[in-house]
């Protein structure tokens, strides 16, 4: 019997938003929907993520020859170990799907994908499963994405650097 291994998350905080159109990347080249979902480690959103891990590592049990490999990747990340202000005191987990979710607002309203954006606050149903990559070698856990949930705007967050803080000033006349 397989173990449940859905969770939907407290309030989180939402990065690297990819919810209208689905796009490859260099590890895939099937087009997803991606989002990065921000998590303070005081949250009490991290129990269910510890679970819905647990519960996908058991699951894999089969697909791995019975036992946990040494080697297992996990989807959930350090925010700290990424040096930047927005994933201080928090973990982080990369999400997606080949299938594009639903998004609501806190009434449950279908709302636009635009009303999403870097930093607001939500909700997230994702799915944990266990992989086994047999070229690769590679096991682990990974992460769905099933739907969202947009409960209030924040902090925008810039995923880049700005012009300011990639140049200096210059005299004229002066080459750099």
């Amino acid at each position: 019997m397989k173990l449940n291994t859905k969770v939907v998350t407290g309030s989180v905080k939402l990065n690297y938003v990819n919810i209208k159109e689905a796009r490859s990347n260099q590890l895939s080249s099937e087009p997803k929907y991606s989002i990065t979902i921000i998590i303070h480690k005081e949250s009490n959103t991290m129990d269910k993520i510890y679970e819905g891990i647990y519960n996908a590592t058991k699951n894999g049990l089969d697909i791995w020859g019975g036992k946990v490999p040494d080697n297992l990747i996990t989807c959930l990340k350090d925010g700290d170990a990424t040096g930047r202000k927005e994933y201080e005191d928090s973990f982080y987990i990369n999400a997606t799907s080949k299938y594009k979710p639903q998004v609501v607002d806190k009434d449950l309203k279908i709302l636009n994908p635009d009303e999403l954006y870097n930093g607001c606050l939500g909700r997230v149903s994702i799915n944990f499963y266990p992989y086994n990559h047999k070229d690769s070698g590679n096991c682990g856990i990974s992460c769905e994405l099933l739907n969202l949930q947009k409960l209030k705007d924040g902090e925008k967050i810039v995923n880049r650097a700005s012009a300011v803080d990639d140049f200096s000033v210059v005299d004229d006349g002066i080459l750099v």
